[in-house]
């Protein structure tokens, strides 16, 4: 009966209906419907930002296991983006705010989105399709549940790329190539196989659920200039949402602009538009905090030249000095 009901659930559109995933459904039920609910009182802000990041980490845990390609938390991500930006242009008292901080924040979200999108778009070109394989066997067989696939070992791991890793298949044909195990292809150094994407991918980071798409060469700098600039605008969204609908202080000025903190939020559950701008900006803060995390742990592997995968599979390589691991990783050598 499930399955009957999901294959019913189409929307009109050009060229004929498209149906709509469940997850798709879950993911604006869920988010929207949480969001109202921290509004209503103190107690129901205190249970759902409580709630909310366990409910998050089942569904990332669920859903890795039984839908792997789910579009869940893409959905999450960038329609929790489109519901703070509806939120601060309709719901935030625009009076309280200058125009520039409006037109900055329009701007931070708008290349946080840009960024971020072409970070997806650009996932593709570090997958390693067109390498000839080992053993001319079909690529990317699924076996264990480990996200990445053990490479031959013995390898080369070096900057240089030199010739000290594993050969396969023999003679001169193989020299100085490393083979996925999965793939069964000849792979260059530090390259791993995903198994969401069935792919080795070129220089991977990690496999990212709230892109539903792998990090790695081809667009790592995208990925680290999109999480700096939402966390720079769920920033600035937090401060002045939480300025305008609670009683603000001044702090210190930089260049003429006075810095405004919060002082008195007791009474904002009593009117419930200005309780809505209250939790978007607990709710930005939140996703702040777990951006912040990210954009720290991102900036400690790319200033030690490795990648979070190679940090958890151990392969602690040295790569010279931290300027020149900044420059390679910005010139994307």
């Amino acid at each position: 009966m499930l399955l009957t009901f999901q294959d019913r659930l189409r929307i009109p559109w050009r060229g004929g209906a498209k149906q709509i995933t469940l997850d798709n459904v879950l993911t604006l039920v869920l988010l929207i419907g949480l969001q109202l609910l921290a509004a209503v009182s103190f107690y129901c802000c205190l249970f759902v930002f409580i709630v909310l990041p366990l409910l998050l980490l089942y569904l990332k845990r669920l859903l890795g296991k039984i839908l792997p390609k789910s579009k869940f938390f893409t959905l999450w991500f960038f329609c929790s983006g489109l519901y703070l930006l509806a939120l601060f242009e309709l719901t935030v008292p625009l009076l309280e705010i200058l125009p520039q901080e409006n037109v900055a924040f329009v701007i931070l979200m708008s290349l946080s989105f840009i960024c971020l999108y072409k970070a997806k778009q650009r996932a593709v070109l570090a997958h390693l399709t067109a390498i000839p394989e080992a053993n001319g066997s079909e690529c990317c067989k699924n076996g264990s549940d480990s996200q990445t696939a053990v490479l031959i070992s013995d390898r080369d791991d070096s900057d240089d790329g030199g010739s000290g890793g594993s050969v396969v298949g023999g003679g001169s044909d193989g020299g100085g190539r490393l083979a996925c195990q999965l793939c069964r292809k000849y792979v260059p150094p530090r390259a791993y196989h995903c198994k969401v994407c069935a792919s080795c991918v070129l220089r991977q980071d990690h496999h990212n659920v709230w892109l539903n798409c792998c990090i790695g060469k081809s667009n790592h700098r995208l990925y680290l200039a999109g999480c700096i600039f939402t966390l720079l605008a769920l920033l600035l969204f937090a401060n002045l949402a939480l300025t305008a609908v609670c009683h603000p202080t001044p702090i210190f000025t930089v260049y003429g602009v006075i810095v405004m903190m919060p002082d008195d939020c007791t009474d904002i559950f009593f009117q419930y538009d200005i309780a809505l701008c209250f939790t978007g900006s607990i709710y930005a803060l939140l996703m702040a905090t777990f951006i912040a995390i990210s954009v720290l742990k991102q900036l400690c592997f790319i200033s030690c030249g490795m990648t979070y995968t190679e940090w958890r599979r151990g392969e602690h390589v040295k790569r010279r000095n931290c300027l020149w691991n900044w420059k390679t990783f910005c010139l994307g050598q």
